[in-house]
Formats: structure tokens, C-alpha cells, sequence
């Protein structure tokens, strides 16, 4: 009985884990500051850069400018099954222009009390047209991965560690889709190193599917939210600041999907602000951004400021490269192969799964456990001699940061 008890509690925490956005990108800030301590002046000199023009806009809101941003989706997947469409691709797009334009029909769920605060940002989203090199493209990566699951640790924006470099941020916005180890998304802030700008978002949060708590598009809108600068409603702290006058403080996070409301901080009468884009309530409750959240983006884009490279982008103009961008292929297995074996002179070792083995040592051993050659792996396919080896049973040996090879083979 205690057992079933015991499983049953498990059960419970599970679900009330799953059940609670899980943007970590306050999370994923810190640890960056752990490791690049200097990181915090270039955060504090984006900061204060708009402070001082998000009250004294010009050009972009009195001359109603609408700002365009070209996007680049990287989708990392492992299993067929993770290879996020195209269409799907698009639905986020979608989702984007709706939310930042104040599109969403659900702007009628928004209080009375809110409603003169609620904002069209006036920013919008392409997928790109040109990639870095000039040549034409869907504004989508696909690309295989032996990864099964990413961190918050940024390999998947690094080719060298099996994620896909980002294009060129004063000209994209970088969108990282892959399977996650239990987060639904995280956000580069401005001030950020370039090789890690950017957002990376859970496939099973990514794009207007069909149910659950996560279906409409609204994480990526929380975590673009971040990349333009706007910190969680609380401020990340009990009832601490996000900077922005016109969004009332409140204690902490707000899960599910809540009505009416709910008092916290002494913001009576009118309470939380639990429907904003930057709260962690389920997608279908989130219907709007403020007008001091748009100021506070869009000064970001004013000259000089953070994000203001990408008005002058290129990557949504006309190609001129002719040069064709390489399809993705997948490989044709997800595992070391060997062949042929049994083998007279020469083995072949493929490792087109995963080329972080290249570089690293093979060692064969014979069945007494003595090692017989070696051979430094320098291609995907790799060719080894064993023509000098005596008839029998061989073992292959080579191992790097949590992975090992340990395969047999016998020579004739």
C-alpha cells in the first residue's frame, strides 16, 4: 500500500511539474553571468540605454513606423518524428504577428481595467528570404542530431556540438526548436555574446497545435518577450520590479488559467496582471502586452540600441547567390557500423551519426585483452588496415565524454 501511495504522490508531482510553464530564461541568465561575470556591463549599458529613449520616443512611434524582423528557424531533431514541418513553422509566425499586432481575438478577455493599457507593439515577424551568404532560402534549418535531448547549457546553437550555428543576429532573430530536457523555452537578453542570441523553444511548445496547455504560439512570444528586453511580471523576486510602470507588481508566477482577480503586492483594486504575455499562465489566458512593454521593445531598435542592426538587415531582400544551400540528410543509421564482418584486410568504421568521434582514438584488442593497433578516426568513414592481424576475434574500444564504442569483429 505504501508503495502504490508513494507512486501515486510521484504521479501527482509530475503532472504538476508538466502542468507549469517552465521559461528559464531568469535561469539560464544567471549561469551565464557565473561563467562571463564581465556580461553584466554589457546588460547594464543595454538597460539604461532604454531608459533614457523609452520615454523620449521620436521616430519609430510618432511616425507609427512598423518594425520588421527577419527570422531564421532552426529545427534539431533526432527522431523523424521531432522534424518539425514547415507548416507548423508557419503557424508560429502566425502566432507572433498576431500576439505583437494586438491580432488576437481574445483581446475581449482582457479586464476593463486593463484595457486602456493593452498595446499593438507594432514589431512583426518574416521568416527570412536570404540567408547569410546570399542565397535564397525558406528562413527554416532542418537538421539532424545524435542529441536526443538539449539543456540549458547552449550546445544547440553550436554546430561543433551537434546544434546548428546561428545566423548572423544584427540581421536575424534565431529560433532554436528542439526536444528539452524538461523546459519549454529560454531567451538571449540584449547585452548577450552574439554566438548564443537568440531563443530556444520545446517542440511540443512551438507553433498552433491542437490542445494542451501550450498549443497557441505563446511561449515564443513570452521568450521574444525576453530577447526584447522585458523581464517576467515579478521581476524575478517577491514582488520584485520588471521596469515597466503600467504593469501592476505582483508576488510571483501565475499558473493555469485563472479568472477574476487575484491581489498580491497591495496593487488593489485591480490586482495581477496574470493575462500579460511576460506571467506563466497557460497560453489560452495570455491576450496582451502593455503600452509601456512596447515602449520598452521597441527603444531597442532606436540608433544605437541593441536590436536597431536589424532594421538595416538584409536577410528579407532579393537572393544574389545562385548557389544552392545543401539539403539536410539524415542518416541512414543511429549507430556505429562496422562492415564488412567477418573482414580479411580492411574494416570500415562508419560514424555518419555523430562526427564528434572524429578525432578521438580507436583501439582493437584481441580476445586476451591485448592491445594489437590504433588509429586516430579522421573521416566519418573511417578505413582501418588489419591485414596484419591474426585470424580471430577482435574487440574495437573508443570512448569520449560520456559515449563508448565497444564493438566486436572477427578476422579471417
Amino acid at each position: 500500500m505504501r508503495k502504490v501511495l508513494l507512486g501515486f504522490i510521484g504521479l501527482l508531482l509530475t503532472c504538476f511539474v508538466s502542468a507549469q510553464r517552465d521559461c528559464r530564461s531568469f535561469e539560464y541568465q544567471e549561469q551565464l553571468l557565473q561563467k562571463e561575470p564581465h556580461l553584466q556591463l554589457s546588460h547594464d549599458a543595454a538597460q539604461n540605454f532604454v531608459r533614457l529613449h523609452e520615454s523620449s520616443r521620436i521616430s519609430s512611434d510618432q511616425a507609427g513606423k512598423t518594425i520588421i524582423i527577419p527570422v531564421v528557424v532552426h529545427i534539431l531533431y533526432h527522431y523523424s518524428t521531432e522534424n518539425v514541418s514547415d507548416s507548423l513553422v508557419k503557424t508560429q509566425i502566425l502566432a507572433l504577428n498576431r500576439d505583437f499586432r494586438k491580432l488576437n481575438p481574445d483581446t475581449i478577455n482582457i479586464p476593463e481595467s486593463f484595457k486602456a493599457v493593452a498595446a499593438d507593439c507594432g514589431i512583426e515577424f518574416r521568416l527570412a528570404t536570404v540567408d547569410p551568404k546570399g542565397r535564397a532560402t525558406s528562413g527554416i534549418v532542418h537538421k539532424y542530431s545524435p542529441i536526443i535531448k538539449w539543456t540549458l547549457d547552449d550546445k544547440i546553437k553550436l554546430s561543433s556540438e551537434m546544434g546548428d550555428d546561428g545566423w548572423d543576429p544584427g540581421s536575424y532573430l534565431n529560433i532554436w526548436v528542439g526536444t528539452m530536457d524538461r523546459i519549454l523555452g529560454y531567451s538571449s537578453v540584449p547585452g548577450d555574446p552574439e554566438d548564443k542570441d537568440g531563443v530556444v523553444i520545446s517542440n511540443t511548445a512551438f507553433g498552433i497545435t491542437g490542445g494542451g496547455p501550450y498549443s497557441k504560439g505563446r511561449t515564443n512570444v513570452h521568450e521574444i518577450g525576453h530577447w526584447l528586453g522585458l523581464k517576467h511580471l515579478w521581476g524575478d523576486a517577491d514582488c520584485g520590479d520588471d521596469g515597466v510602470a503600467d504593469t501592476p507588481k505582483q508576488a510571483t508566477y501565475t499558473n493555469g488559467c485563472p479568472s477574476g482577480i487575484r491581489i498580491s503586492c497591495d496593487n488593489a483594486p485591480y490586482g495581477d496582471m496574470y493575462m500579460d504575455y511576460m506571467d506563466f499562465t497557460n497560453d489560452a489566458c495570455l491576450v496582451m502586452f502593455t503600452k509601456g512593454q512596447r515602449q520598452k521593445m521597441r527603444a531597442l531598435f532606436e540608433p544605437g540600441g541593441a536590436r536597431a542592426p536589424l532594421l538595416s538587415s538584409n536577410g528579407l531582400g532579393i537572393p544574389v547567390n545562385e548557389e544552392v544551400p545543401s539539403p539536410d540528410s539524415s542518416p541512414r543509421w543511429l549507430h556505429v557500423k562496422i562492415y564488412p564482418n567477418p573482414a580479411t584486410n580492411e574494416l570500415n568504421i562508419d560514424i555518419e551519426f555523430d562526427t564528434r568521434w572524429i578525432g578521438k582514438e580507436l583501439q582493437v584488442f584481441n580476445i586476451a585483452g591485448q592491445l594489437q593497433l590504433k588509429k586516430t578516426i579522421s573521416s566519418k568513414n573511417q578505413k582501418i588496415d588489419i591485414s596484419q592481424l591474426k585470424p580471430g576475434l577482435y574487440f574495437i574500444r573508443a570512448e569520449k565524454p560520456g559515449v563508448k564504442i565497444m564493438e566486436k569483429f572477427v578476422k579471417l
